[in-house]
């Protein structure tokens, strides 16, 4: 195609399969890592390197030739709040910066996520055009991020993206969730059900790929689902199914919860790791109600979900169990 793509979070899970898929496609891809980063999903790939930091003051360096961005990368746990901010928010305006020197940029693509419009209504699901209202600080530094890329919408043309709880092959995000169930518990944090979306890789890197078309205005938001509100107990029963195993549903008190993720965060600090269930995570977890509506994405972006959670779960389990990490 003769085009170049910078994607930057092409190390981790989302970012390793776009890349994949845009080689595929015959783009030119550069990747924008640090020297410590591990290359492992990106070995004997056809991509250039280039090494910076957007979190880092003076980390990115000069950007020519890219007519397209992807920004993938962020901060999903972080030991202080303060980090979601520095990374997710004051690294996106740096990136945001560095695009405006690009000559000829054709386009930003930056994935957001479902956490910075916040939990839905309980009568409906959530519309784009709806006021967010984050809970957490993830996703008030990734609704900050996204205030920052519209500030921007009239300098070159730019998609916003925010995906619900996206899973599949190289996923160590949600993990410990499959690990938990695999292990005969379905932990629920206080009474009544969860409803959510989800979102196989595949289905988010097809919605990210068609965000590069630019018959639509500059600054739109779109959410990206499978289209479908499962209960957190349904999802765990697919899983278990496909486990076959039986297992049981542990009910935490959000009190408890809290005490937890609390307890957590303070040993992160001293070990220098963030926490797997932080406050976080538990502000989010606290809702019941994660459901958002894709219509405009289907009749904007023509984006239409291509598979089902069961198979998604299979290929996610059986992936798993060939690395070992099930």
């Amino acid at each position: 195609m003769g085009e170049r793509v910078l994607v930057t979070g092409a190390t981790g899970f989302i970012g390793s399969h776009l890349v994949e898929k845009l080689i595929n496609l015959g783009y030119g891809v550069s990747v924008l890592v640090r020297k410590d980063s591990n290359l492992r999903w990106l070995q004997e790939k056809h991509v250039q390197y280039i090494y910076g930091d957007f979190a880092e003051t003076g980390g990115i360096p000069t950007l020519n030739g890219i007519d397209y961005i992807f920004h993938l990368g962020g901060a999903t746990r972080a030991i202080r709040q303060k980090d979601f901010y520095r990374i997710n928010f004051e690294g996106t305006v740096a990136l945001l910066n560095a695009a405006q020197d690009i000559k000829g940029l054709k386009g930003f693509i930056f994935l957001s996520s479902q956490a910075a419009a916040g939990p839905s209504q309980n009568d409906r699901a959530s519309l784009e055009s709806d006021i967010p209202h984050p809970v957490s600080p993830y996703g008030k530094s990734k609704l900050r991020a996204e205030k920052a890329v519209l500030s921007f919408k009239d300098r070159f043309h730019v998609t916003i993206l925010r995906p619900c709880g996206v899973y599949g092959p190289r996923d160590g995000y949600m993990l410990e969730l499959f690990r938990q169930i695999s292990k005969g518990f379905i932990p629920s944090i206080g009474k009544g059900p969860m409803y959510w979306n989800l979102c196989y890789v595949d289905d988010i890197v097809h919605a990210l790929l068609l965000s590069i078309k630019q018959d639509r205005p500059s600054g739109e938001i779109f959410f990206i689902t499978d289209g479908e509100r499962y209960s957190f107990d349904y999802f765990a029963e697919v899983v278990s199914s496909s486990l076959q195993i039986k297992p049981r549903r542990v009910v935490i008190p959000s009190w408890a919860a809290w005490c937890y993720a609390t307890a957590a965060d303070i040993v992160a600090i001293a070990a220098g790791r963030p926490a797997v269930f932080s406050r976080n995570k538990c502000a989010e977890g606290c809702c019941k109600n994660w459901v958002c509506d894709i219509s405009k994405a289907k009749k904007e972006l023509g984006f239409r979900p291509g598979v089902l959670l069961g198979s998604g779960v299979n290929a996610t389990l059986n992936w798993y169990k060939e690395q070992g990490w099930l």
